[in-house]
């Protein structure tokens, strides 16, 4: 009896991991919007988020004054865009359009999308705080 049920929670948990697969994004997808502190500028801004794409390995291309669309291709086959909106005091990144990356919507107005997707966009996002902390270090020293 013990070992049926241990072979029952493993094909459970089989079937919950490739369930799991894909995770559920926030129509807009990726990291929550951003503030920074005191005398930072739109350039100061626009500068660390554009080294912080560098750093996370992304392509970064001025889309207009206070947008930068990001790019991330992963080992040939997926490909991943974001949009950077920012201002002096804050930025956001955005699902753009993706390829390979399972993106579809759901049902309940949500989308899903392949689960690297999530860790890529934290990856970025984590850069460019870093690159904000930096340039806010240099600003009061």
């Amino acid at each position: 009896m013990n070992i049926r049920f241990l072979l029952l929670l493993l094909i459970a948990l089989l079937i919950f991991s490739i369930g799991c697969r894909r995770t559920a994004v926030a129509p807009g997808g990726g990291a929550p919007p951003s503030a920074v502190q005191a005398n930072f500028t739109v350039e100061d801004m626009r500068e660390a988020i554009l080294k912080g794409c560098l750093d996370a390995g992304w392509q970064a291309a001025q889309i207009d004054a206070n947008t930068i669309d990001a790019t991330i291709v992963v080992r040939g086959k997926h490909t991943v865009v974001v949009s950077i909106p920012y201002t002096a005091e804050s930025y956001a990144i955005n699902y753009k359009s993706s390829i390979n990356m399972a993106y579809k919507g759901k049902s309940d107005g949500g989308v899903a999308i392949h689960g690297a997707y999530n860790r890529w966009v934290n990856n970025l996002h984590a850069a460019i705080q870093k690159q904000i902390a930096q340039k806010k270090t240099a600003k009061t020293t």
